[in-house]
């Protein structure tokens, strides 16, 4: 579209939307990202620390040290530090700021890890000294991908950290689509107003087509649409749709919500859209996090977005459980969940057993609940499910004391608890759960199925000379032949990455048995990516390390991950003293493909 189009637009009626003045975001505490304390192992060092620029002092003459301070880039503003998660204002250094211009849009989200989304998150909001070169637009796409993580919220401030002046088109866009899904209307109109003022930009021009219509100043919308298409502009059909029925009063019907923009979110929430289960299936992870805080929609669709969100690593646990506890609910269910869960199909069944489990004083009747919300999640939703109901559970688990009458619980709580990240918790519940393995064969195929995750979680600290690597694979060859292959591989690829030999004795047995896969799951990795990765660890470039090892993993996350990427990510990781965060990404992907 060309500034005379632009000029058109505005003449043409949009100059009568209200003005809303955007106000500073408030700076506040960022409690979202402190490191967790997770595995004691000694190789959990932070790196680096914040820099001051370097200054020349003059005096004043008044005894008073006057400094010439360089001007600050909009790209190496940010709102982490190191102590509050971020990493350092070197975290470019010796990059190629071309290169790094090149792999900071393809960050991906939605991969269902919490590490990588954590990494993503820390790494895009770090202040830190713009690399050397020509970065293209740094700010614009470091907005643009924590929406892509679903980290929408961090987005006000990175803004207001760099300036609202120093906004691209690109982060003008990101700054509409922010406020869309934030829900802030009028902001996101005005936000709009402003980039179509100043710069070219399609997004801008059909988002103030849709607060046009939302006005009721239809003429005008529908004069603005027409130029559009009379331009040739190329847009979502799904755009005309929804517009359509913002002007009929119908609630238009969407069959897929994949690809779905925040502008399209809001015409189908302004439209009366029903965001059933099946279309959020489709959402990509901003949506589901803005479904689920969307206060007017109906509250099972809500926590049926946020255990979604929960699962594909773009919100926390400790945000559904607060979501769970709006369900409203009678002490005589609260009393009985356990058989009324089973008849209660859905998110509002599994938000009945967390109350059920926050009110519960005794620790037996507080691990019932938890056990029937983990087990009501795994058999509705399968992994995904358990994943979503490990996150949202474990800081219950982890608070409750291991002991003999729990000992029936120490499956069901040492998986949930690894499978949230926070395996020494998991730890306090291995011993009960051998105990149980000596005389139950299902407790049996538990520790078999769960060693090689406490291997991986605590290394030598847990000690095989090879039998128990050897006891994990009968029991698996016995119940999933299938996939013993497969799974093999990817232990044997973490353990060695790790340092670790304990796998090496399936050597053998993982090559005699080629893994059964099916073409459409069948990981592959890009060996530049890799190779660049490597050379990037070893000059010890930390960001460019980052970038590059989270585009490795790929969009199925460590879940998803080829061996060899795995191998090669966790290694370099830990050589970069990331020893905590290599561990957690080596958990999930055993998590994925051992269970």
């Amino acid at each position: 579209m060309t500034v005379l189009i632009r000029e058109r637009l505005l003449a043409l009626g949009f100059a009568g939307l209200i003005t809303v003045g955007v106000p500073a975001a408030q700076a506040q505490t960022d409690v979202d990202n402190q490191p967790l304390v997770i595995i004691p192992l000694g190789d959990s060092e932070t790196l680096g620390g914040a820099t001051s620029n370097d200054t020349s002092g003059s005096s004043s003459g008044s005894g008073l040290v006057v400094e010439s301070l360089a001007p600050v880039s909009a790209d190496a503003a940010g709102t982490l530090d190191t102590a509050g998660g971020g990493f350092g204002m070197d975290l470019w250094r010796d990059s190629d700021g071309q290169l790094i211009g090149v792999l900071l849009p393809r960050i991906p989200g939605g991969t269902g890890s919490q590490v990588m989304t954590d990494l993503g998150r820390r790494l895009l909001l770090s202040a830190a000294r713009e690399p050397e070169g020509e970065t293209g637009d740094l700010l614009g796409w470091r907005i643009d991908r924590l929406i892509a993580l679903g980290q929408q919220n961090d987005v006000p401030d990175l803004i207001a950290s760099a300036g609202q002046q120093a906004l691209t088109p690109l982060g003008h866009k990101g700054r509409i689509d922010a406020l869309l899904l934030a829900g802030e209307q009028e902001r996101a109109c005005q936000a709009a107003r402003d980039a179509v003022v100043t710069d070219d930009d399609l997004n801008a021009s059909l988002t103030l087509i849709y607060c046009q219509r939302v006005a009721g100043e239809d003429a005008a919308a529908d004069l603005g649409l027409q130029i559009l298409r009379d331009t040739g502009a190329e847009f979502d059909e799904r755009f005309l749709v929804l517009d359509q029925a913002l002007v009929s009063g119908q609630p238009a019907s969407l069959d897929t919500l994949e690809d779905a923009s925040p502008l399209l979110l809001a015409m189908a929430l302004s439209g009366g859209t029903r965001m059933s289960a099946e279309l959020l299936m489709t959402a990509p992870v901003p949506v589901l996090r803005a479904v689920a805080v969307h206060d007017a929609l109906p509250l099972e669709t809500r926590l049926t977005a946020a255990e979604d969100a929960v699962a594909a690593g773009a919100m926390s646990g400790e945000e559904l459980g607060a979501l769970y506890e709006t369900a409203s609910f009678s002490a005589d269910q609260i009393t009985n969940a356990l058989s009324r869960a089973d008849t209660t199909i859905g998110p509002l069944g599994r938000a009945l057993l967390f109350q059920a489990a926050t009110q519960q004083a005794l620790p037996a009747g507080k691990a019932e609940a938890l056990a029937g919300l983990l087990r009501h999640a795994a058999g509705e939703q399968g992994r995904k499910g358990f994943l979503a109901a490990a996150r949202v559970s474990a800081p219950m688990i982890a608070g409750l004391t291991p002991g003999t009458e729990l000992a029936w619980f120490s499956d069901d709580a040492a998986m949930a608890l690894l499978a949230a990240g926070i395996p020494e918790s998991g730890a306090r519940w291995w011993p009960l759960l051998e105990d149980r393995a000596r005389n139950d064969a299902v407790a049996a195929a538990q520790v078999a199925a769960l060693w090689p995750m406490f291997r991986l979680a605590f290394g030598e600290q847990l000690p095989d000379d090879g039998t128990r690597m050897r006891s994990w694979w009968d029991a698996s060859a016995r119940l999933a032949p299938d996939r013993v292959a497969r799974q093999a591989e990817i232990y044997i690829a973490l353990l060695a990455a790790l340092d670790d030999r304990a796998a090496q004795s399936l050597m053998v047995e993982a090559l005699a048995t080629p893994p059964v896969l099916d073409a459409a799951d069948e990981a592959t990795s890009d060996s530049g990516v890799l190779l660049a990765f490597e050379v990037s660890v070893d000059d010890g470039k930390l960001g460019e390390s980052l970038l590059l090892a989270l585009i490795a993993l790929g969009p199925d996350g460590p879940a998803g991950a080829d061996p060899i990427v795995l191998r090669t990510v966790v290694r370099g990781l830990k050589q970069l003293g990331l020893g905590r965060e290599a561990r957690l990404i080596a958990l999930e992907a055993a998590f994925a493909n051992g269970t």
